[in-house]
């Protein structure tokens, strides 16, 4: 069996080829690699470059000034994109934007519902897209008062 250091406390130990070429036996004992979890790991901020111990996963800036900073430099470097809904070049605030304005988001939203058969607001029983059941006692059928049907 081969001889290797762990990679925590740095003692000499031996492990089976095979745990090696699986990617196992870098840590002498269970209490390394436990350890060796839980050493704080640090990153540089990705705008001011300020050494940071990330608190979650993907954290990339020191601080919310940081990541807002870095979102206006974003802005204002000029990245645009095109509404989905009415066409027009527009600035996202971030990467998931689509639409321009809420308005365009709305009419989307409204539009997609005309073209599944029937409006937002109505009932989809009534059109015909929601066929009865075959015993003619529709259990899941409930009056909505809210929604008006």
């Amino acid at each position: 069996m081969p001889v290797v250091t762990c990679r925590h406390c740095g003692k000499e130990f031996s492990v089976p080829q095979a745990r090696i070429r699986a990617g196992r036996g870098k840590y002498c004992s269970r209490r390394c690699s436990d350890a060796a979890r839980t050493v704080p790991r640090e990153i540089a901020c990705a705008w001011c470059g300020k050494s940071v111990r990330p608190t979650h996963a993907g954290q990339m800036y020191c601080s919310r000034s940081c990541g807002a900073h870095a979102q206006a430099a974003r802005a204002r470097k000029g990245e645009k994109r095109t509404c989905a809904q009415c066409g027009r070049a527009f600035s996202p605030a971030s990467n998931k934007e689509r639409f321009c304005s809420a308005r365009c988001r709305r009419d989307n939203d409204l539009q997609q519902a005309a073209t599944r058969g029937y409006g937002l607001f109505e009932d989809p029983w009534a059109s015909g897209d929601v066929q009865p059941d075959r015993y003619g006692k529709d259990l899941y059928r409930m009056p909505d008062m809210g929604l008006g049907f």
